[in-house]
């Protein structure tokens, strides 16, 4: 089999679609023959030899950007790049994301199926981004771009989701949804297959590892929690600020930030707080294993990769019941799901964990007992490849 990836994000990896690439391609059987199309990072210039086989070719078109107009040009690249690659290694099988960058691209007009990982919606984005008011709100440019261009985003989603194409959604949730948001799709033409971790890399051992990578979080003696996102509105950041003060006074613990966006940092208050900025990919598992606690009070998500991320080194994860979420913890027996938008939910939540040494540690052991039976990548991969069988025997009837 042949697979050309369709891939927005990839190396050096910054987001989940980059994560959910990589980790897939590495994972797949050793046999299956990938071709990648990427934009190129300027400042990347590592060879990717050491991640993958000589069985994964890497196509680069374009120069990846920090703005809406990456996923427009990268449309515009593959429009032309993807039937030259289908003609010179004659690809079986095509895998994009929700990102659309095959938008311009008809899976009947190129006579090879399409399958689409449906990480979240253009709609759902916006949808949570106008659940706010933007004079009393600090929205990112990036949301504020959004809104702008919604309607033309939301007009070449509904025209994306009406074409010929297969999808993997990561959450029952999302299925759901997106059946619903979507009336033209079959249902038999989605599959939900999770995201999943590399247990090996995420592991509670990491910790060992505090004084090498974050010397400035080794003297702390008291419970940390730790906030791991982009600092986005939709990320509840607003919430957890002012859970704080109500925090400190029923308990003693240090927060951490971190993330890679700085712009606000003079949000957080400068006593029991330590602001990182963005963490590279290899000192992510010392991060969340030397934090007790970790919280994503989002209002909107899919499947995160950071809470499973967070769950497998044995960190309390704290999190908001949307989404897919509740797939992945159980109240109180691997995880604490919270209210979106209840500072008193936060408050709860974290002073239990700071002061429930023993229920907190053993909640912490069934996370990542949690993660390794469903949630790993060699069992998503497999999966996922087993589904391009399935979808290649239909084709070809």
């Amino acid at each position: 089999m042949k697979l050309l990836m369709l891939a927005p994000e990839f190396l050096p990896l910054r987001g989940g679609i980059g994560t959910y690439i990589v980790e897939l391609i590495k994972n797949m059987p050793k046999d299956l023959e990938v071709h990648v199309l990427t934009p190129k990072r300027k400042s990347y210039n590592n060879s990717s030899k050491e991640l993958f086989t000589d069985k994964v070719t890497i196509h680069y078109t374009g120069i990846s950007r920090d703005d809406i107009l990456n996923n427009f040009l990268f449309q515009i690249n593959c429009r032309k790049n993807i039937p030259e690659i289908i003609s010179k290694y004659d690809i079986d099988i095509i895998h994009s994301q929700s990102t659309l960058p095959d938008l311009y691209v008809s899976p009947t007009s190129i006579n090879v199926p399409v399958v689409t990982t449906v990480h979240t919606t253009i709609r759902d984005e916006i949808d949570s981004i106008k659940n706010f008011d933007t004079k009393m709100y600090n929205l990112s440019n990036s949301e504020k771009t959004l809104l702008l261009v919604s309607p033309l985003l939301k007009y070449f989603e509904n025209r994306y989701y009406t074409g010929n194409r297969q999808y993997i959604t990561v959450s029952k949730w999302m299925m759901s949804r997106f059946l619903n948001d979507f009336k033209n799709v079959n249902e038999n033409k989605i599959r939900v297959i999770y995201n999943g971790i590399d247990t090996d890399i995420f592991k509670p051992s990491e910790k060992n590892n505090l004084n090498k990578y974050f010397p400035e979080l080794s003297d702390i003696k008291v419970p940390k929690v730790l906030f791991l996102s982009r600092w986005a509105e939709r990320k509840g950041i607003r919430f957890f600020l002012k859970a704080i003060p109500d925090i400190l006074k029923k308990t003693d613990v240090h927060f951490v930030f971190a993330g890679a966006n700085g712009s606000n940092k003079n949000q957080i208050p400068s006593k029991n707080c330590t602001f990182l900025g963005y963490i590279p990919q290899n000192k992510l598992p010392c991060l969340y294993a030397s934090c007790e606690i970790f919280l994503l009070p989002s209002l909107l998500e899919n499947f995160p990769f950071v809470l499973l991320e967070a769950m497998s080194c044995e960190s309390a994860v704290i999190s908001s019941s949307v989404g897919g979420i509740p797939e992945m913890i159980s109240h109180k027996e691997n995880g604490f799901l919270i209210r979106a938008k209840n500072i008193r939910d936060i408050v709860e939540s974290v002073v239990y964990c700071a002061t429930n040494d023993n229920q907190r540690i053993e909640i912490g052991k069934r996370a990542r007992e949690t993660v390794k039976e469903n949630f790993v990548w060699s069992k998503i991969a497999s999966n996922t490849y087993n589904y391009y069988e399935d979808i290649l025997n239909d084709f070809k009837k």
